[in-house]
């Protein structure tokens, strides 16, 4: 099983020898104007360029979109992403806006999981943001609010993989560790913040509790130094694993970086 950290929630997700392509946002570097509400006002995003060759980010078997805000599968991937590749989706709504922009082998995930190349691919829920706020902050930023986790499992693997997705801390993830007791555990942990609706993902208390409820797991911090709305960075939580001696439990990998188990 591989890992590697692209940009922000997109990685490359090597598993039972299947390449996914997660989350994919491949517009350049400073595309995207500064986030109303943001606490970083003038930020514009994504922060960094992306690590690899884009032939290289697309040198995959698959593409799974948890869903489809700007930082998770954006306009470039629209048009760079080739129209035949497999896009497994969180659910129908999703599924029709990529045919209806020209992809034809468009997958939905499933919560009884759907299989593909030997790989089972599991849907799990997602809270993206804080109770009794949700609706109305999506509704103002004209977005959908659903996003959805995955986790992979295969014959050839050992470890059980689990891909959070944009969620903050709740029963939702507390009942996927539970039933799958993943290995592996990816948490988008920006803690990006909207002003007047709080967190809309994980924060180093969350981040904390996925680590005590999974306590023989590595937990892998993706989704980081990118979003204009970002509050935590990756040296807030390198400092953190230091000071915690989690060298082995929390990593954080750099763009680019592989995590290899």
């Amino acid at each position: 099983m591989k890992f590697q950290e692209i940009r922000s929630a997109t990685a490359i997700v090597t598993f039972g020898g299947v390449r996914f392509l997660v989350d994919p946002w491949l517009g350049d570097k400073g595309s995207i104007p500064p986030i109303p509400g943001s606490p970083n006002p003038d930020l514009r995003c994504p922060v960094s360029d992306l690590p690899l060759p884009l032939d290289e980010i697309l040198d995959v078997d698959a593409v799974i979109a948890t869903h489809l805000h700007f930082d998770h599968f954006d306009e470039t991937a629209m048009e760079k992403i080739p129209k035949s590749m497999v896009i497994f989706v969180q659910d129908e709504i999703d599924g029709e806006t990529l045919l209806a922009k020209g992809f034809q082998d468009v997958r939905i995930l499933k919560y009884a999981g759907v299989e593909f190349n030997g790989v089972q691919l599991t849907k799990t829920d997602c809270l993206h943001g804080q109770p009794g706020n949700i609706g109305l902050l999506y509704e103002k930023m004209e977005l959908r609010s659903s996003a959805c986790g995955v986790v992979m499992r295969h014959p050839a693997e050992e470890k059980t993989l689990y891909l959070v997705g944009d969620t903050i801390w709740c029963d939702y993830v507390k009942a996927a560790l539970d039933s799958f007791k993943p290995d592996v555990i990816v948490v988008n942990a920006a803690a990006a913040t909207i002003r007047g609706f709080g967190r809309i993902i994980m924060d180093l208390e969350d981040v904390q509790a996925v680590l005590d409820h999974a306590p023989h797991a590595v937990v892998i911090a993706s989704h980081m130094d990118n979003v204009g709305h970002e509050t935590l960075w990756r040296r807030d939580l390198k400092r953190y694993v230091q000071q915690h001696h989690l060298e082995t439990r929390l990593l954080v990998p750099e763009d680019g970086e592989v995590c290899e188990f």
